[in-house]
């Protein structure tokens, strides 16, 4: 199974959760090929050190952060990584003609072999709806509606680039990193969900689909549909914790992010990761803001009710 990823040194110690939970439910030889342009031979010493015990070989694909124009929209949230999968083509060995793009904060909960092994037919991709589901196009913005008009008029449903099964064979062939580099001028870099977009834009005529409840639950969806621990333990694949961080404490969806540490658990880093979490729950504000704007939001409602209340027991007094 050929699996790539892109991170940075903040994320080495999440990306070893990903890759143990996958390695647990999918014993079989695994080539992680691993997308970066900061890794040091310690950091990746640090990688393999945590998997031993697992049939996995790490594989360093180092990357030029200067191959990417300094104009490309990239943020806290989406930083200069992301862009990296668009590079696969090229940096992947040629003998690697399907591979799957995971990112760092995921769970595979399950057997992925499936999906791993399904038949490409013609199509260049096959991914998950994005936001499990949950697409309006209205929501995204006048940019991004106006360079997918052509598609959503033909039913496109945008994908989610953080589970993609790529056809390296055909992607070689008849695209290059060029081609991503070309269709961002033509954006003139005003990507909403940057290297997603541009996946989206290039490659829309040409996608597959497996269900996304199953190999791209987001995790907060999960939650508000009142996925339980038990559910999401026998029904999801993976697990994809975006936006809110089970490892950073700001969120309530406690039985989703049970799940991603009792993989945390698994590894060498466990106890740090539970000391950082812990220091966190007693400095971060989040929760204590969220909990003080629902007091204001209750007072308020009950004012209004209270003002309701005393109108209508005028105008019945008053007939």
């Amino acid at each position: 199974m050929n699996i790539a990823t892109a991170l940075n040194k903040k994320y080495i110690r999440y990306t070893v959760v990903m890759l143990t939970s996958l390695c647990v439910n999918n014993p079989v030889h695994i080539d992680a090929y691993i997308l970066n342009s900061e890794l040091d031979a310690e950091d990746f010493a640090k990688i393999r050190n945590a998997l031993s015990n697992y049939d996995i070989s790490v594989i360093p694909v180092n990357i030029s952060s200067e191959r990417f124009d300094d104009k490309l929209p990239k943020d806290d949230q989406w930083s200069i990584e992301m862009y990296y999968r668009l590079l696969m083509g090229e940096v992947i060995p040629e003998s690697v003609e399907r591979i799957l793009y995971l990112d760092v904060d995921l769970i595979i909960n399950k057997s992925i072999e499936a999906f791993y092994n399904v038949d490409f037919d013609e199509y260049e991709i096959i991914a998950t709806d994005d936001r499990s589901g949950n697409n309006d196009p209205s929501s995204y913005g006048a940019k991004h509606n106006e360079m997918f008009k052509e598609a959503y008029a033909n039913g496109y449903r945008y994908f989610n680039s953080g589970v993609m099964l790529m056809n390296l064979k055909r992607l070689r062939k008849e695209y290059s990193f060029q081609t991503y580099l070309d269709a961002i001028e033509e954006w003139n870099y005003e990507m909403d969900a940057p290297d997603q977009d541009i996946l989206n834009w290039v490659h829309w005529k040409k996608i597959g689909y497996v269900d996304c409840k199953v190999y791209d639950y987001f995790s907060r969806i999960a939650h508000r549909n009142k996925v339980t621990y038990k559910d999401a333990k026998e029904k999801i694949a993976i697990i994809h914790y975006s936006g809110s961080k089970p490892w950073d404490f700001n969120n309530f969806h406690f039985d989703i992010e049970k799940i991603w540490w009792e993989y945390a658990k698994l590894t060498p880093f466990y106890e740090e990761l539970l000391e950082e979490f812990v220091e966190k729950a007693m400095t971060d504000t989040k929760i204590e803001n969220f909990l003080f704007d629902l007091f204001k939001t209750n007072y308020e409602l009950k004012d209004t009710l209270g003002k309701a209340y005393e109108l209508m027991k005028k105008r019945i007094d008053n007939k």
